[in-house]
């Protein structure tokens, strides 16, 4: 699992680096900018909450899953 989510977890990255970066202006680019970010913490906090669920309920050891 823990492999998983770090494959996820900077999935919007590139995304919000260019808009950073002014990829893209104006009233639209602020609000599409705002989402993606509220969009990434939603992913990584999910991506988080999997992963400790699973710790807390002992899956990976010895399970062959990879926390």
């Amino acid at each position: 699992m823990r492999e998983m989510s770090d494959r996820h977890w900077r999935q919007f990255d590139d995304s919000v680096r260019l808009m950073d970066g002014k990829a893209w202006v104006g009233p639209s680019a602020r609000v599409f900018e705002r989402e993606l970010r509220r969009n990434r913490q939603v992913l990584q906090a999910q991506l988080q909450k999997a992963v400790d669920s699973l710790r807390r309920s002992g899956v990976g050891s010895g399970s062959g899953v990879v926390l």
